[in-house]
């Protein structure tokens, strides 16, 4: 079973979508991840389209969403509900979430805002730094879920029963996320 990982914005049209994107390219085997916003605008920004593409990356999948979707009040049994919140923008940071979000892991990237420049030059360098950040956060995840030490580590959760081990990995993985926004 894969930890789910749930990237956090307010609009869900930029930073949150490319995280992602770019973490979906990197083909983690046992890694899931989302984007949603608590208010999303409901389309992807276009900068964000054209500096996935421009570094091909899939955007067919990809949506403006709400975090209302992955309520796991609402959801039926074994449908997609995050380990683990990664907010990429202040507002996020700073919303309240949901009471039904409870103890999940959440984890602060608060990164620039690209969508806030005008000029097309200005607005495809900013989303260009992003997703050369966000892509070398995720190298560093893929780097460290293939490590000995995260191997040993799972190895030595087998023993707990499902719920347990699951919230044990999550909380290694949660470790890793802070480490590569440190690193």
């Amino acid at each position: 079973m894969k930890n789910k990982i749930l990237f956090l914005c307010t609009g869900n049209s930029a930073r949150s979508i490319m995280a992602e994107g770019i973490a979906n390219s990197f083909e983690f085997d046992d890694l899931s991840f989302q984007s949603a916003g608590s208010d999303p605008v409901g389309e992807v920004n276009p900068f964000c389209i054209k500096t996935l593409k421009k570094f091909a990356i899939s955007k067919s999948y990809l949506r403006s969403k709400s975090w209302e979707e992955f309520n796991i009040e609402k959801k039926i049994k074994g449908s997609w509900s995050p380990d683990i919140i990664v907010t990429l923008c202040q507002n996020a940071e700073e919303t309240s979430c949901p009471v039904w979000l409870g103890d999940i892991p959440k984890i602060s990237w608060n990164l620039d805002d690209p969508a806030i420049f005008s000029s097309e030059d200005e607005a495809m360098k900013a989303f260009e730094n992003i997703f050369i950040i966000l892509s070398l956060r995720f190298q560093f995840l893929k780097d460290a879920v293939a490590s000995t030490e995260f191997i040993a580590k799972k190895k030595e959760f087998q023993d707990l029963k499902k719920s347990d081990r699951r919230k044990q990995i999550s909380l290694v993985i949660s470790n890793y996320l802070i480490e590569a926004a440190n690193d």
